[in-house]
């Protein structure tokens, strides 16, 4: 992993066939903080979502598309990120209702170039299940975006049933995003952010829940979108598919879905520092037209998000038709219906 100035990540940025000004990519993971959302942080008293060392990060679409320009993105789908809806001192369907329209506007305001994930207050099934509704059939939504629990209900639960029904119903497109876990040691590593590992192991703890609760083979219209390079799922997948095996050769039934294929029918983003070595995990697992790319815009940092960005045009462990995938062909195929295939 190598680390360059901001002069030389411009330059990167500028060179090679799939530079920005060669191929507008897609980011399928950046965050947005219209202003309801923000006062409703501000109500809740977040100063530094789950410890992120540079506290609640500040966003205007005028930031939104300078970043956008100068990365070479094309379009970005914009989503709520942790600690998503659920905030003291708000009521989660209100402050989701609110962002969602924020965003939908956005999306109309411009077109090709702004979509959106709508947020869904997962408190109440009848709660979520209306706002599914209301973000595909009023607001044109793009997806949704979940966390990855609500109040320690995690997305295999089976009282979260009803609601991948309707998911499945819309062949939803679902990010998920982590947030900081129901429980961890506080004693460990004090000080620092949980995105540093904790969204990790969060995002891989709701994905097992959520496959070994057959959710996703009883909802195969549901659109499953895993973040951060599939976090630890890649490196623990195959030591899961073992268990798997036993599990049903004990039970003498297909009780347990394949953990291999489940991820496989899946697709990844690569938001965050996954080039050179998560990269290679993820791509010995996933199906490589099933990868997109995200900038975690405005998370990532304007000068990290250039070096990240540029580290994807220019990977030499990547064959250019595998970055021109990521940055962008995967995602006009997951989005069809929402992108022209000219678009770029």
């Amino acid at each position: 992993m190598d680390f360059h100035s901001d002069e030389e990540n411009q330059a990167r940025l500028d060179s090679g066939p799939l530079s920005r000004r060669s191929l507008g990519a897609i980011d399928t993971h950046t965050h947005y903080f219209p202003a309801p959302y923000r006062a409703a942080i501000d109500a809740a008293g977040i100063t530094h979502p789950d410890g992120y060392h540079a506290g609640v990060p500040s966003w205007s679409l005028d930031a939104q598309l300078a970043h956008m320009e100068n990365l070479g993105i094309e379009t970005a789908v914009l989503s709520i990120s942790t600690p998503g809806v659920q905030l003291a001192n708000n009521d989660p369907a209100k402050v989701a209702r609110d962002a969602n329209e924020e965003g939908a506007q956005l999306a109309r305001d411009h077109p090709g170039r702004l979509g959106f994930f709508a947020s869904i207050p997962m408190d109440g099934v009848d709660r979520a299940i209306a706002e599914i509704e209301h973000a595909y059939e009023r607001l044109g939504a793009w997806g949704v975006c979940l966390m990855t629990h609500t109040n320690g209900v995690y997305l295999g639960d089976p009282s979260l049933e009803p609601v991948f029904e309707a998911l499945g119903r819309y062949r939803a497109r679902v990010l998920v995003h982590p947030t900081e876990p129901a429980a961890f040691p506080a004693q460990v590593m004090p000080g620092w952010s949980r995105s540093m590992y904790e969204y990790f192991f969060d995002t891989t703890r709701t994905f097992i829940n959520l496959i070994f609760s057959g959710q996703l083979v009883r909802n195969p219209g549901v659109r499953m979108i895993i973040p951060h390079a599939g976090s630890a799922l890649p490196a623990l997948a195959q030591r899961i598919e073992r268990n798997v095996k036993r599990g049903n050769a004990e039970a003498g039934q297909q009780r347990y879905p394949s953990m291999i294929e489940s991820l496989r029918s899946c697709w990844f983003d690569t938001a965050g520092s996954v080039l050179p070595h998560q990269m290679a995990s993820l791509l010995a697992l996933a199906d490589p037209t099933r990868i997109l790319w995200g900038s975690d815009f405005p998370y990532t940092n304007a000068q990290m998000g250039a070096e990240l960005c540029a580290d994807m045009r220019t990977s030499d462990i990547l064959t250019e038709a595998q970055r021109r995938a990521i940055l962008r062909d995967n995602a006009l195929a997951l989005f069809a219906d929402k992108l022209p295939a000219t678009a770029g």
